[in-house]
Order: structure tokens, then C-alpha cells, then sequence
């Protein structure tokens, strides 16, 4: 199935902004953990499913890492502008991966439905590259690889006496 990201946007805000990524993915919780990738330090993130074809989405039997799963529904109802924000609504991959639910209630009511788990957490904050020091000398932590696939540079001078 076919995702995009819904990227949180600010901590704790509640409101999600549509990436600009498309995600191709197995089942839902496969599409957030991807999507948690592109989310900002103490944010959360959610998939927007879509299906490309008109009709109804297939329905995908979930495997066993994804049955019993439930998610948090997040509707943009004021159109490809607004934020998506939360609904009220869960839904659970039991009988059939969320994400199909999500599409066709999209076409029900005519605007755009997300998803995010109902445990969804922040995403982790990047690690600090460690500084060492040496009397009189100039310390360059270099660039350190983070889990997101981005790098964080960082250098300064320290003196010692």
C-alpha cells in the first residue's frame, strides 16, 4: 500500500502536516516506522494511505506483527490545506490492515483520514556527539551518523589552562 508521512508539527501539538515522501510499505505499522524517520525530535508521526485507483482498497490480511493493532484516526476536513488533527475515531488491523478502513472512509466522507498508533510515541532526540578535551587545544567532534539517515556536524574551540 501507499503512504504519506504525517509529521507532528510541533511537540505535542496535536496537528499533523503532510510529507512530502511517498511510502511504500507491507502494512500501516511498517508505513509509521518509516515515517517516524522524517518526524522532528519530540514529535510523533502518522501515514496518510492512499490508493492512487478509484474503487475500494483491497483488503490486506495483516500479518503477525500488524493484527491486533490500533490507530488513532486524524481527519483533514478543511481540504489539502488544513492540518490533520485528531478525530475521535480508532481503528484496529484485525480482519484486515487499517489503512484499507482509513481509504474508503476517506471516500465516505470525502475528505482525509491518517493514521497514528494509539501508542505512538516522540520521536527520540539526536544524540550528542561526546567532546573531549585536551589542555590548550581545539576540540572537533567531526559528524556522527544519527538512526534518521542525517547528520549531525558539530566543533568548537575549548581552551584549557
Amino acid at each position: 500500500m501507499k503512504y504519506f508521512a504525517l509529521l507532528e508539527t510541533a511537540a505535542g501539538s496535536n496537528a499533523y502536516r503532510l510529507g512530502a515522501s511517498e511510502i511504500e510499505a507491507d502494512s500501516t505499522s511498517d508505513a509509521v516506522a518509516i515515517a517516524t524517520k522524517s518526524a522532528e525530535p519530540g514529535c510523533r508521526a502518522g501515514v496518510w494511505p492512499y490508493q492512487a485507483v478509484s474503487g475500494q482498497a483491497a483488503p490486506v490480511t495483516p500479518d503477525e506483527t500488524e493484527s491486533g493493532k490500533l490507530y488513532n484516526v486524524l481527519a483533514q476536513p478543511n481540504g489539502a490545506v488544513g492540518t490533520f488533527t485528531p478525530d475521535g475515531q480508532t481503528l484496529g488491523s484485525f480482519g484486515a490492515d487499517a489503512a484499507g478502513m482509513c481509504v474508503t472512509l476517506q471516500k465516505f466522507f470525502n475528505y482525509r483520514l491518517g493514521l497514528i498508533p494509539t501508542d505512538a510515541q516522540p520521536a527520540a532526540q539526536p544524540a550528542t556527539p561526546p567532546v573531549t578535551s585536551s589542555s590548550g587545544g581545539t576540540v572537533s567532534s567531526g559528524t556522527t551518523p544519527v538512526s534518521s539517515g542525517s547528520t549531525v556536524s558539530s566543533g568548537g574551540t575549548v581552551s584549557g589552562g
